[in-house]
């Protein structure tokens, strides 16, 4: 059994304000996840114990991998700077995970609730930005557009397939009109592989119809409206886009010093945050600015080497195995619908990490955290239920799920 020592309504509270704030204010989701993180601290060690699962043990895993690198790099007082710049990643996901456990599954659903309406209101920020030509591609005011348009991709993975309340005749044109948003939000950002990663996720919702015939028309053309509108408004970067139709934005650059450098430190890479020590290129990068390999799995090998990187493909692999799994055996509706989104809204971070990265990123990876801290409450508690015969009659805190 999980149960906290405090009160589950501040819980509630702290857990629902870090999904809304996620990328609306880095301020905020700081201070959110930090003080979740500080109750989590102060739980009892059997209760925090009794809260591990498999993602918990794979997490451990690959921050100890990663502890290792720092300790063997090939610049130590920059990766020295992973112990605290990668802190909140940790203790976001152990005390999300743990109370993630504790709380009821009425909660959870609000939390993803909370999230869901922070991430549109993320979007419209973007795309209100992006009209006012205050950017010249959309993004958050905490954030780059990169990291706006990853962020709004696994929320609409997500969104897709989580249970609103559709009992009013027009309630599916709210519902659709909010995928219209993230969608025109990606658009407006203007990265070519989360604009394709989204027409995936919009493809897999339609195989699996969680969107229908009729929200897909509207979806289809709310996006064409906003996106045009935006363009019409700002026309800058996209004007630049289609007079330099293949440029890479330096991306060929980066592959070229990757290979390079491929066999020189394998096992446990040259240590955490160490591009710009060991990238042989800069001069030739048209961004000077540019500080990281543009790709999680190249960014975790040449800073943790195959022990990281290993240890990272393992989390993804699990997250989607068993959420995936799930949603093909379990019978409750909302349950197989939550764990599905949650699996789609992973494969499209990972996706999307393959041009960007999120592993590194202060929002992104606390993104991922909470995605991968919600799994196991999901595929864990309809079975244990089950075996307890108490389906509908569970209390808050006592139900290791």
């Amino acid at each position: 059994m999980t149960r906290s020592k405090f009160n589950l309504s501040i819980i509630y509270f702290l857990f629902a304000a870090a999904a809304f704030s996620m990328l609306v204010s880095l301020f905020l989701i700081q201070l959110f996840v930090g003080l979740l993180s500080l109750f989590w601290l102060f739980e009892s060690g059997r209760n925090k114990k009794n809260a591990l699962d498999i993602f918990s043990l794979l997490i451990i895993i690959f921050g100890l991998v990663r502890i290792l690198s720092v300790f063997f790099s090939q610049y130590p007082s920059i990766s020295y700077q992973a112990f605290y710049k990668d802190a909140l990643f940790y203790l976001g996901f152990f005390s999300m995970s743990f109370y993630a456990k504790v709380l009821d599954k009425e909660k959870i659903i609000k939390i993803v609730y909370a999230f869901i309406a922070g991430a549109i209101l993320v979007a419209v920020i973007g795309l209100i930005q992006f009209n006012l030509k205050l950017v010249d591609r959309a993004e958050a005011f905490s954030s780059g557009y990169a990291t706006y348009s990853s962020f709004l991709l696994a929320a609409l993975g997500l969104y897709i397939v989580t249970p609103f309340p559709k009992t009013k005749k027009f309630d599916w044109l709210a519902w659709a009109a909010g995928i219209s948003l993230f969608l025109a939000g990606i658009i407006t950002s203007q990265g070519r592989t989360n604009i394709a990663v989204a027409v995936l996720v919009i493809a897999a919702g339609l195989v699996t119809k969680k969107i229908g015939f009729k929200p897909a028309v509207f979806i289809l053309i709310f996006t064409i409206i906003i996106s045009l509108l935006s363009f019409s408004n700002n026309k800058k970067e996209i004007t630049q886009r289609v007079e330099n139709p293949t440029t890479l934005s330096d991306r060929n650059i980066i592959l070229k010093g990757a290979e390079d450098l491929a066999f020189v430190h394998p096992l446990l890479g040259y240590g955490p945050r160490t591009f710009h020590q060991v990238f042989p290129y800069r001069n030739q990068l048209a961004d000077q600015g540019i500080g990281s390999w543009h790709n999680d799995f190249i960014q975790v090998y040449f800073e943790s080497g195959l022990l990281g990187l290993i240890s990272f493909i393992v989390i993804l692999t699990t997250a989607l195995w068993y959420g995936i799994k799930f949603y093909f055996k379990e019978n409750n509706i909302e349950d197989k619908n939550l764990s599905f989104g949650i699996s789609l809204a992973l494969i499209a971070l990972v996706l999307s990490s393959l041009t960007a990265g999120f592993i590194d990123s202060p929002v992104l990876s606390i993104e991922f955290a909470f995605l991968i801290s919600l799994l196991p409450r999901v595929i864990s508690l309809p079975k244990l239920l089950r075996e307890n015969k108490i389906i509908n009659n569970h209390k808050p805190g006592n139900i290791y799920g």
